[in-house]
């Protein structure tokens, strides 16, 4: 591939040249995913560098609260480091919450780039916050309540079963809401931004795709967490290490990791979405980006150039 055939790629996907064949298109979503971050993987340092300014607030928090916790006396209680962690969770909320929108632009930029379609990263996102942003509220405003309630809850059924141990089952209860929120979440930002839902719709269709595609929801998030489970093993086995790994990590999640977890989340989506909930919308894509089943050796022509 020559530098011209890159710059072409970057700016406008592979569909977008002229002299695309369908030949050339991908077979199958693992390398649709390829190709797309072979293009787009630099593009990734803007992404999550504009995604990040949001979460500057939360950083900054964590930061402090990770400093207090570091200085707090030797001979400090476990009730000490519990008040400062509902301390940290329940200013996350509005922390967490004012990301929502960012969230949306984000994911619109990124659902085009997974399908291997152009996007301009700063339009693209300013329209789509403009146009979700309500609805990405309220969903960023769950993301931050869900850690807190978690937390208190656990705390609350944990004191009442050194009582009686029926309190196990709404505790693992509760467990298990945070746990399908977690995976339903992945896809309710994606959603928002390529269907014309009401709120409570959104959140209905993500939860029940989750728990559908369960084992699938699970092994992505799993996937958005192989790097710091990388960074904690080799901790664990070189020590004297673990602060430099932690900066690394930290590094990494500020410059670049997060765009591309993002991205690994919007492949994910348009497979969900492409699969079971276009089919049942007359005239709405499938399999954007891949190559048709039945085909012949042509010129491939995008449908918006066939008028």
């Amino acid at each position: 591939m020559g530098f011209r055939d890159l710059m072409n790629n970057y700016y406008y996907g592979k569909q977008g040249k002229a002299d695309y064949t369908i030949e050339n298109m991908p077979q199958n979503r693992r390398q649709l995913f390829g190709e797309v971050l072979k293009v787009r993987w630099s593009a990734l340092f803007g992404v999550n560098l504009l995604y990040m300014i949001a979460w500057i607030p939360a950083i900054v928090w964590t930061v402090i609260n990770a400093l207090a916790l570091l200085n707090l006396p030797e001979g400090g209680t476990v009730d000490q480091m519990v008040s400062l962690v509902f301390t940290w969770l329940m200013i996350m909320i509005p922390c967490i919450a004012i990301t929502g929108p960012f969230n949306a632009g984000i994911s619109y930029v990124l659902r085009n780039w997974a399908r291997d379609e152009h996007s301009f990263v700063l339009s693209d996102f300013k329209d789509a916050v403009k146009g979700n942003w309500k609805q990405a509220l309220v969903m960023s405003v769950i993301d931050g309540v869900m850690p807190f309630i978690m937390f208190t809850g656990w705390r609350f059924y944990g004191s009442m079963m050194q009582n009686s141990m029926i309190y196990v089952v709404p505790a693992g209860l509760l467990m298990l809401v945070g746990i399908i929120w977690a995976l339903a979440s992945m896809l309710a930002y994606p959603m928002l931004i390529t269907y014309d839902l009401k709120t409570m719709d959104v959140i209905r269709n993500s939860v029940l795709l989750s728990v559908a595609k369960l084992p699938f929801a699970v092994l992505i998030k799993l996937l958005t967490f192989v790097v710091p489970a990388l960074g904690i093993g080799l901790g664990l086995l070189i020590p004297g290490i673990q602060w430099q790994v932690l900066g690394i990590v930290v590094v990494l999640y500020l410059v670049w990791l997060v765009a591309f977890n993002k991205l690994i989340v919007a492949s994910y989506a348009n497979w969900l979405f492409e699969t079971y909930l276009n089919p049942q919308i007359k005239g709405a894509p499938t399999n954007v980006g891949l190559r048709p089943e039945d085909w012949d050796d042509v010129t491939y022509i995008p449908e918006d150039d066939e008028d």
